[in-house]
């Protein structure tokens, strides 16, 4: 038994090895989540793995082996752990792209694709909608109601109960007992706006938000609080993307997580720039001509929808 738990670990890295090749396809994708359907232990060889690549990285490529009829088009993982690395650092991978979901998407409890948005109820009653690109944990026990935002947006809506519920994201965590609250991974720090209820902030410090009140925090620590505009608290769920003297880095964040394809900054002094304006998410292209015009920034358009601004 040991021998074949260890046999479908060596393929479950040998899809993670795949997956994050740059070279995986949408069918690749069908074709893994259909191996870890196969039974518990092939979801729990892919969650183990997925933990190891984390932890180590392509420098784990050596455990995978090619297996008799799996993926025989193409013997990536025949060399050595820099043939994965370079061929992703050569290109961009379909996840990237928001084509083929990410690794860290693709082992978690709830997430969504880019340009998806959708709301899932949690064991103890509480409702979370995610933003599109979102990807979250629950983890709930006896004593404490935890949640883990990896990635992207989410608002949530605490049902009230003796125990404490706790959202981490990024270096900070907030605990609720009822309240609703929109946190949001920026890039360079989280946003946290309590639309009800009071909402205790952790970061190097803490912080008591009461509705109507938000905060951010990064690496350094927690920000100012400031008010909260009703109208633009999570207006991602009303179709807008609404940025007050935001990063740029920070909005070409939002704009990745909604459209399919890959908006980068070609020149790091950009990223700072300042960014105010209220956007409909259907129509990404218009921010980008926003920030042509305000920023004189030029956009140059490659394929598979990558824009670089310079």
């Amino acid at each position: 038994m040991s021998d074949d738990i260890e046999a479908l670990k060596k393929e479950a890295m040998a899809w993670i090895v795949r997956l994050t090749s740059g070279e995986a396809t949408t069918d690749d994708r069908d074709a893994l989540m259909r191996w870890r359907a196969r039974s518990p232990i092939h979801e729990e060889a892919f969650r183990e793995a997925t933990r190891l690549w984390k932890n180590m990285g392509p420098a784990l490529s050596h455990y995978a082996e090619p297996q008799a009829g799996f993926m025989s088009r193409r013997t990536f993982f025949a060399g050595s752990a820099g043939v994965a690395a370079g061929a992703a650092a050569a290109c961009l991978g379909l996840s990237e792209l928001g084509i083929l979901p990410t690794i860290d998407a693709l082992t978690s409890d709830y997430s969504t694709a880019v340009g998806q948005q959708k709301t899932v109820q949690l064991t103890d009653g509480s409702t979370v909608t995610l933003d599109a690109g979102t990807v979250l944990n629950a983890n709930f026990s006896g004593q404490m109601r935890k949640a883990e935002l990896i990635a992207g947006a989410a608002v949530f809506n605490i049902a009230e109960e003796p125990r404490p519920f706790v959202i981490s994201a990024a270096a900070g965590i907030s605990t609720v007992r009822q309240a609703s609250v929109s946190i949001k991974h920026g890039a360079e720090d989280v946003l946290i706006d309590c639309i009800d209820g009071a909402v205790d902030v952790e970061c190097r410090g803490t912080a008591a938000l009461q509705k109507g009140e938000g905060i951010s925090y990064s690496v350094s620590g927690l920000g100012e609080k400031r008010d909260l505009d009703p109208e633009t608290a999570a207006s991602w769920r009303r179709g807008l993307l609404v940025f007050q003297n935001r990063p740029l880095a920070d909005v070409v964040a939002d704009i990745n997580r909604h459209r399919r394809g890959k908006v980068m900054i070609a020149r790091s002094s950009l990223s700072a720039s300042r960014v105010s304006g209220v956007f409909h998410l259907d129509r990404p292209e218009e921010i980008l001509a926003h920030l042509e015009n305000t920023l004189q920034v030029r956009p140059i358009n490659l394929v598979g929808g990558i824009v670089l601004l310079q």
